[in-house]
């Protein structure tokens, strides 16, 4: 993880003029200072995400998995997918990932980026580890438009849908500095989020960083969860609250904090 985060501190310092643009590149994107990584990222990642049609799919089912930490079979990798630190990533069987997608791993060690088995992701949707692990659970389904970031970690459990433009993660800052001093240097602690299995999140829903959500939770369409809820809560609202439980769930608790 150190090794990561030193990665893209060199990347920042080349992109402001204090350093190679070609290892910046390298940094942010192929995760790798190896002239051979960076030869076969370009010819792989870069120029394999636009070839179209079944030409493009098969291309990419053959060849990806060679950029890859680890990967099962039948994946299916739409067009214009981007794939930013592709060896850290573990990919299962059966995956799809739609159009237009973006993977990112650069704050993930190897295999701390994973996307089980049967997981779908919608076109437009970005799943970054950009500062710690990031999960994706067996049968999970991603509407298009999302953005997964893992400011700490974040795992989503198996078979939880989540819909359209929803935002999930990002990281906290201290409103409580003096107000001369940049928001960017007043980071607050950070827990990271973790999604129960079986959840169902609506459509343009957020949940920030600290919340864990216990299995088979709903969360309403464009609420935003800012707390920790049960298993079986029914949350909706601008902070969310709960507004029902689950049935078949007698155990289930309406909030963990």
């Amino acid at each position: 993880m150190t090794g990561a985060r030193d990665h893209a501190a060199d990347a920042r310092a080349a992109t402001a003029g204090r350093g190679s643009a070609i290892r910046a590149y390298q940094d942010l994107v192929v995760g790798s200072r190896s002239w051979w990584r960076l030869v076969q990222h370009e010819l792989l990642a870069s120029w394999g995400a636009l070839l179209p049609g079944a030409v493009g799919l098969a291309f990419r089912r053959a060849s990806w998995p060679w950029l890859l930490h680890s990967s099962g079979r039948g994946i299916v990798w739409g067009r214009n997918v981007t794939l930013r630190h592709a060896s850290k990533m573990e990919i299962g069987s059966g995956v799809i990932i739609d159009d237009g997608c973006q993977l990112d791993a650069q704050g993930c060690a190897r295999g701390e980026f994973r996307i089980g088995d049967g997981a779908f992701i919608s076109r437009g949707t970005i799943v970054s580890g950009k500062d710690g692990p990031i999960g994706v659970g067996p049968q999970v389904s991603i509407g298009a438009g999302c953005v997964i970031y893992a400011s700490t970690r974040l795992e989503i459990g198996a078979g939880t849908m989540v819909a359209a433009l929803c935002y999930l993660g990002g990281g906290r800052y201290s409103t409580d500095g003096p107000v001369d001093a940049p928001l960017v240097d007043l980071k607050a602690p950070r827990v990271g989020v973790e999604i129960g299995p079986g959840c169902w999140i609506g459509a343009g829903a957020v949940i920030i960083d600290g919340v864990r959500l216990g299995g088979s939770c709903v969360v309403g369409a464009g609420a935003v969860v800012t707390r920790s809820f049960g298993e079986g809560s029914v949350v909706a609202g601008v902070p969310a609250r709960v507004i029902g439980m689950r049935p078949g769930l007698p155990g289930a608790t309406m909030e963990t904090s």
